[in-house]
């Protein structure tokens, strides 16, 4: 089989299943045991592959049972787990209701070296030439390049507390995000950018690009240890233009990070 890597970035999916319990009731114990040890060992195997990451989480509200989000920079190794973890119970014990896919991307608003060339030149006074500009931009650039790295290939973190939601940019009347000119959207972001900077310690941000793969635009995956600060950080950010006046959300789903047994013992499976 022929692999599929990206020309840019990995793939991720978001999945969510609930227990069809009156199926699983059918089943007798063997059954229900080795069904959780295929589960299991799938995930298993799969974070064995080079750069391939998997977690479980219980969903808070029961929206879903169990929630896994996959991270792999192979297509066919990807989607190969989600039909293996789908089927893992048999006989439908295990129903999607619902899922999401999308890539690591960089964002087209990211700082350019001619803007920081500017802020250095214009607000701080600093010639090209000058030592303090030349270390600066040389911690500027190696920032840039962390940055990049850490958005086109992404190692999702322990935190406890998984938020995840679908958004669009906004094509209505009087506010079409695409009608704007680049630099004015620019601007919008780089005020966005700069209230997400404030939780730099409490939240860890994954947001990955959908546009042409499902039906939201983006995919947000927040990460924290107290939930407190994923609620602090999205009514902070509803303030900001770019999201007050462009933004549009679709469900939010909070998940408990648990190890597969953990997760099978709090669902009494």
């Amino acid at each position: 089989m022929e692999q599929i890597h990206a020309k840019e970035g990995w793939f991720v999916s978001h999945l969510y299943f609930q227990i069809d319990r009156a199926l699983w009731d059918v089943l007798d114990r063997d059954e229900q045991r080795r069904g959780l040890d295929r589960f299991e060992k799938v995930l298993g195997d799969f974070k064995k592959g080079k750069n391939c990451q998997a977690y479980c989480y219980s969903i808070w509200g029961l929206k879903a049972d169990i929630a896994v989000m996959l991270v792999c920079p192979e297509l066919q190794h990807l989607n190969q787990i989600e039909v293996d973890l789908a089927t893992s119970f048999g006989g439908g014990v295990l129903e999607t209701v619902h899922s999401f896919i999308s890539m690591s991307e960089i964002s087209e608003y990211i700082s350019q070296e001619n803007d920081y060339d500017r802020t250095l030149r214009e607000k701080e006074g600093l010639t090209p030439d000058s030592p303090v500009y030349q270390e600066k931009m040389g911690q500027f650039r190696e920032r840039i390049q962390a940055y990049i790295k850490d958005r086109l290939f992404p190692q999702l973190p322990e935190h406890r507390v998984m938020c995840f939601y679908p958004m669009n940019k906004s094509r209505v009347r009087d506010a079409n995000w695409y009608m704007l000119d680049f630099e004015e959207r620019k601007t919008y972001m780089a005020s966005h950018a700069i209230t997400g900077r404030k939780f730099q310690a409490t939240v860890k941000q994954l947001v990955t690009g959908s546009i042409g793969l499902d039906n939201w635009d983006w995919g947000v995956t927040l990460f924290a240890d107290d939930p407190f600060y994923l609620k602090k950080i999205l009514y902070d950010m509803r303030y900001d233009e770019a999201s007050a006046k462009f933004g549009e959300f679709g469900d939010f789903y909070i998940g408990l990070q648990l190890e597969p047994r953990e997760l099978f013992k709090r669902l009494r499976l």
